[in-house]
C-alpha cells in the first residue's frame, strides 16, 4: 500500500462521510451482495492502482455498510456489554463467548434504531470465545445479515469491521473501519482493522456483506487484531443454539464467571468506567463513573477489552488491585471478585 499513499486518505473521508449518515436511511437484508465483474478484480488485486478502481472499492464499501449497519447491535449481559450481529429473522445473535459467559443468562439487545430488545444468552466455546444469545421476541422487522459459509479467508482480503464500543449513542451510527487479512490459523483471525474496548462481539464482514468474523481482542499493536472466525461458530452452530458452553474454567465449573459489574470505553488510549451495575463488586469497592483504570495488579492497560479479559481468566472470590486516575488524582482500590448465579 506504500505504492499508493492516495488510498488511505480517501478511504478514510469515505469511512468519515458513512459513519455519520443518518440511519433511517440504512436497510437490512438477508440477501449477500455480490460485487461486479470489474469490482471483484480489483479487490482481487493486491492494491487498487488508480483512482477508478478505487471507486469501485468504494462504492462496494458503501453497499454493504449501508446493509449490515441496521443489524450490528449493542448487547449488555450482567455487567458485560459488548456487540453483536442478528443473523436470522428468529432473532440468533452471534457475539463472543466472552461477552455471554454461560447459558441462560437474561440480557438485553439494542439496535441502532433505539429498539432494546429482551434477550438470552445460549452457549459459548470459550475455548475461540465464539457466544450466542437468543432475542426473546423478535419483531417482524428485524434485520439481519448472512452468515458465510464459504471457505475460510485469504491473507490480503478486504474486510468491514463494525461495532457498538459504548452501546447505542444517539446520534452517531455504529463506527465503521475498513482493512485486510493480515493471516488466519485455527480458531483465530487476525486483520489490521482497528478495534476499541466495547466492540468485543461486534462483527467482521467481507465484501459481499456477509459475516465471517466475530470480534475477540485487541491486538499488542493497533493494526493487529483478532477475531473468531465464522468458521468456528459454522463448526459448532448446533452445540452453541442449544446453549453448551465449554472451554476455559467452564469445563470445571460452568457456574464460575467472575464478575466485577463495570461497563467501560476506550477513550484516548484509556480504560474509561461509564456505568457502574448495583449490588456487584465494583460498586462496594468504591469506583465510580469517569475512573480511568490504568493497571490491573501491577499491569498497565490502555482498554476496556483488556480489563474484561484480565477479569475472565480470573475466578470468583480472586481479588484485584486496581490503580484509579480520578480526577487527576492516583488511587489504589482492592476488589474481591464476585461469582455468577
Amino acid at each position: 500500500m506504500k505504492r499508493f499513499p492516495f488510498v488511505r486518505s480517501l478511504l478514510s473521508l469515505v469511512l468519515s462521510a458513512v459513519v455519520v449518515q443518518p440511519l433511517a436511511a440504512q436497510t437490512a437484508s438477508p440477501v449477500s451482495l455480490e460485487p461486479t465483474a470489474d469490482t471483484a478484480k480489483v479487490l482481487a488485486a493486491r492494491a487498487p492502482t488508480n483512482a477508478a478502481e478505487l471507486k469501485l472499492i468504494q462504492d462496494q464499501l458503501l453497499k454493504v455498510i449501508d446493509r449490515v449497519m441496521p443489524a450490528t447491535v449493542a448487547v449488555e449481559i450482567r455487567g458485560a456489554a459488548g456487540s453483536g450481529v442478528i443473523v436470522n429473522k428468529e432473532g440468533l445473535v452471534l457475539t463472543a463467548a466472552h461477552v455471554v459467559g454461560r447459558a441462560g443468562r437474561r440480557g438485553w439487545v439494542q439496535l441502532p434504531d433505539g429498539r432494546r430488545l429482551r434477550g438470552t444468552s445460549l452457549g459459548a466455546n470459550h475455548e475461540v470465545d465464539a457466544g450466542m444469545m437468543q432475542i426473546d421476541e423478535p419483531p417482524d422487522d428485524l434485520p439481519f445479515i448472512p452468515v458465510s459459509t464459504g471457505p475460510a479467508l485469504d491473507p490480503g482480503q478486504w474486510v468491514v469491521t463494525i461495532g457498538q464500543p459504548g452501546g447505542i449513542v444517539k446520534d452517531r451510527a455504529p463506527p465503521v473501519r475498513f482493512g485486510r487479512v493480515l493471516f488466519r490459523d485455527e480458531g483465530l483471525l487476525c486483520t489490521d482493522c482497528e478495534l476499541v474496548g466495547g466492540d468485543s462481539g461486534g462483527p467482521l464482514f467481507d465484501m459481499k456483506g456477509e459475516v465471517v468474523g466475530i470480534h475477540s481482542s485487541i491486538g499488542p499493536m493497533v493494526t493487529h487484531n483478532f477475531h473468531v472466525p465464522v468458521t468456528c461458530f459454522n463448526k459448532d452452530w448446533d452445540r452453541l443454539a442449544k446453549g453448551d458452553v465449554w472451554g476455559g474454567h467452564y469445563d470445571d465449573d460452568p457456574n464460575a464467571r467472575p464478575l466485577l459489574g463495570v461497563r467501560g470505553s476506550a477513550e484516548a488510549g484509556t480504560c474509561v468506567i461509564t456505568a457502574i451495575f448495583p449490588g456487584l463488586p465494583a460498586e462496594g469497592a468504591g469506583v465510580k463513573v469517569g475512573d480511568v483504570i490504568t493497571a490491573v495488579d501491577g499491569r498497565p492497560i490502555n482498554t476496556f477489552d483488556e480489563l474484561q479479559r484480565i477479569v475472565f481468566h480470573k475466578n470468583p472470590g480472586d481479588r484485584l488491585k486496581l490503580e484509579i486516575d480520578r480526577a487527576g488524582k492516583t488511587l489504589e482500590i482492592s476488589v474481591r471478585l464476585g461469582g455468577d448465579e
